[in-house]
């Protein structure tokens, strides 16, 4: 179940210089030169001017934390020394550690930094008091309470300075974009659509239909993150509306992510109570836990070198890790028997665990962390049992949906959810409206003017003129355009030289702004908050007729392909404005979904032992996250209800008082799951092919109405052929392209063959 991340050679090499920059200014503050200045300075003005000024006194006596020597003359002896350099050697590696944690773990934000920061110094300091305590003699300290008081305000002090320096090197000056960040749109664009690129994945691809309401099904308990997202922002939001997921049982998700949540919330009750031991007995100790997990977690054995797919771990690694658990075992007595021989008060006896001898804290501390690892391993193989029985393509058709808590607000959601996965309506909010399609890959308008045709027969002009029309008769011919396109049979498509599109599906879809529909009628209702998700055909023609305001309609054409894992979709909107014909087109590509969210087409049979190891070993950094995690995801599951009626309460209120409340959807299901990866060279293929015979089939469908109703389509021809060439119509400025040029004083030259039929280009300069 557990997919490793590999991180990019880029990345790694500027994290060791980073972190080697890191350590060079904190040996250089810990250095001889400017540390002995320092202490000159502390010496001489200790009792005139520091003595009074206690924050200056402990800043200058925090900046001695890091100090290191050479000559063993300014510490009174060589233990000492070497103690006190042993403490330098802590700091640097917990800050080294944590910083390479935070990195991995991508979570290397402000207030995580300085936590690190301060961390290290307490381990520094502890590591000096316990050092100094067990091996120099002749050094006096300071007397336990005062000592302990020093090192900690010394700690807390230096920590948060080198904390908000690891801050500052782990995110880069602000304003700072590198050269990755500026060309990446580019190349996302260039190979697959905006946001998407084509890295290499190694998992199976969608192909049969309802392969990505599966996949998203199976998110929900390989993502604890997608099921909480769909939890909180979809289900919850009962007063805006639901944003289009394109070939997806939204139901059905929303339930297997409720299911989820709850199995997880039953794991972090558990992980709670292991959690609430260690903080009971010696909270201190729960550092010795991250130190524990995190040693464990190194012990797996050499990495493998197979680059061409995955094999599961030899029964020698789980052997090597649980050898590493039991020397960390042993190291945790011996740390509470040196941790016991330390002068401490009673509060910080109990903080350190040091009482009778340090074995309780140390056995509640390795109890706490067999019981947190049980109870993950316990939902893992609950997990991976259930996504072999349930979510393969052979047996998830026939499962039934899972259950929900009988709540009367969660039912009226879903019958909600369930109206806008079949509905024509989308409320969305801010400023794009294509919410649920991803963003658009490009677009494109052409405005045609409506003349009379120069029909002449014997240089008379043929009577009758150009008939009206409407455009709901437009795009009604457009639409059975597309739709008999899609229904032909392979050989007539062959015959006339068209390509059939498939499963293409054809619909009307109104959008409207969210802080726009609270006074209209037709989206607000009197039995639920959310606004309506779907409008008569009236309305809809109405709407059509009338494209002004906040509320525009769209034909909306998309094919699934690969299973619904590649959803390219066609917006266009048709209108006329005095005597002249407006079509603008929008082209949108939903990419698969993310890899990791694939794993159930890898889970073949009944769990193997080969497989078990495997599942046991990736349990072991699963505990460590989840352990700390647990406390505050159950507290906030817990109160899951009464946030929820808090929010409604004020969501009401805000409804009554604000005269633009926004209904608008905020969050797609299918496009929270998008994948930055496309997963197979073809996929982009097979998009940019939809996309391409939709827009030609349109044209085709536009041309040939205005020429059976006697408008003139020279212009439209022209216009055509320069999107069906080069997908773009220049609306000002100049472009060069190729041989040809477009704005402005072009003056390339551009030779057309002449074709036959309606649709023939008019060879000739290209000015």
């Amino acid at each position: 179940m557990y997919l490793p991340r590999r991180r990019a050679p880029g990345r790694r090499s500027s994290l060791r210089r980073r972190l080697a920059l890191l350590v060079l200014l904190v040996v250089l503050a810990g250095s001889p030169w400017v540390q002995r200045p320092l202490s000159d300075y502390y010496a001489e003005k200790f009792y005139i001017e520091l003595s009074d000024n206690k924050i200056l006194r402990w800043l200058v006596e925090a900046a001695f934390l890091p100090r290191w020597e050479v000559s063993a003359e300014r510490y009174g002896g060589t233990s000492s020394l070497v103690v006190n350099d042993l403490a330098v050697l802590v700091l640097l590696a917990g800050l080294v550690f944590f910083a390479r944690r935070l990195s991995a773990r991508g979570a290397a934000g402000p207030l995580r930094c300085l936590a690190a920061g301060v961390l290290a110094s307490a381990l520094a300091n502890l590591a000096w008091w316990g050092l100094h305590e067990a091996f120099v003699d002749n050094v006096v300290l300071a007397p336990a309470d005062t000592l302990v008081k020093d090192l900690l305000r010394s700690a807390l002090l230096f920590g948060l300075a080198v904390g908000a320096l690891l801050a500052l090197l782990t995110a880069g000056p602000p304003g700072t974009v590198s050269v990755g960040a500026m060309t990446a749109p580019l190349r996302r664009w260039r190979e697959g659509g905006r946001g998407m690129t084509t890295a290499p994945v190694h998992m199976p691809v969608g192909s049969a239909p309802g392969d990505v309401t599966r996949y998203l099904c199976a998110a929900a308990y390989v993502d604890e993150g997608f099921a909480d997202r769909v939890v909180e922002d979809v289900l919850a939001d009962e007063a805006g509306a639901v944003a289009a997921s394109p070939d997806v049982d939204l139901v059905t998700v929303v339930r297997h992510c409720l299911t989820a949540q709850e199995m997880r919330h039953r794991r972090d009750q558990r992980l709670t109570g292991a959690f609430a031991l260690v903080a009971v007995f010696a909270p201190l100790w729960l550092l010795f836990v991250t130190l524990f997990l995190s040693t464990t977690r190194q012990a797996g054995g050499r990495p493998s070198l197979a680059t061409r797919g995955r094999h599961q771990p030899e029964g020698r690694v789980l052997v090597g890790t649980a050898v590493a658990a039991g020397i960390a075992v042993l190291f945790a007595f011996g740390l509470g028997v040196a941790v016991s021989s330390l002068p401490t008060p009673a509060f910080v006896s109990w903080l350190l665990g040091s009482y009778l001898a340090g074995v309780p804290a140390a056995l509640v501390s390795v109890t706490a962390v067999a019981l947190a690892y049980v109870t993950v391993v316990r939902h893992d193989l609950a997990v991976d049992r259930l996504l072999r029985t349930t979510m393969t393509r052979e047996a998830f058709s026939r499962q039934p949906r899972p259950t929900v808590p009988p709540r009367k607000w969660m039912a009226e959601r879903l019958a909600a959810i369930r109206e806008a996965q079949d509905g024509n309506v989308t409320v969305y909010s801010g400023y794009t409206p294509f919410l649920g399609y991803a963003p658009a890959a490009s677009q494109w308008s052409l405005a045609v003017p409506l003349l009379p045709a120069d029909d002449r027969v014997g240089g008379v002009s043929r009577p009758g003129g150009p008939q009206p029309f409407t455009v709901t008769e437009l795009v009604d011919h457009v639409r059975a355009r597309l739709s008999a396109t899609a229904t032909r049979g392979v050989t007539d498509a062959a015959a006339d030289g068209e390509a059939a599109l498939g499963s293409l599906v054809v619909q009307d879809r109104v959008f409207a702004s969210g802080t726009a529909v609270g006074d209209d009628e037709r989206f607000i209702r009197a039995t639920s908050l959310a606004p309506a998700a779907r409008l008569s055909a009236d309305q809809v023609e109405r709407i059509m007729e009338r494209p002004t305001g906040a509320v525009r309609h769209c034909l909306a054409v998309h094919v699934p392909l690969w299973g619904g894992d590649v959803m390219p979709t066609v917006f266009l909107h048709f209108s006329t404005e005095g005597r002249t014909l407006h079509l603008h087109c929008s082209n949108h590509v939903l990419g698969p979904v993310r890899a990791d969210y694939h794993v159930v087409d890898r889970l073949r049979g009944p769990l193997s032992q080969a497989a078990r190891r495997g599942l046991l070993l990736d349990a072991v950094p699963h505990t460590g996250g989840a352990f700390f995690a647990a406390p505050f995801r159950a507290l906030r599951q817990a109160r899951f209800e009464e946030r929820h009626t808090r929010r409604m309460v004020d969501e009401l209120k805000a409804l009554e008082q604000d005269p633009v409340y926004d209904f608008g959807a905020r969050l797609s299901v299918r496009e929270l799951a998008v994948s930055p990866n496309y997963q197979n060279y073809f996929q982009v293929v097979d998009a940019a092919r939809i996309t391409s015979l939709v827009q030609r089939h349109t044209l085709a469908a536009i041309r040939e109405f205005l020429d059976t109703r006697g408008y003139d389509i020279t212009d439209f021809r022209a216009q055509q052929q320069t999107i069906l060439n080069q997908g773009l119509i220049q609306q000002g400025g100049m472009s060069i392209i190729g041989n040809q040029a477009i704005g402005k004083g072009a003056t390339a030259t551009q030779n057309v063959p002449q074709q036959p039929g309606a649709a023939a280009p008019v060879a000739g300069s290209g000015k």
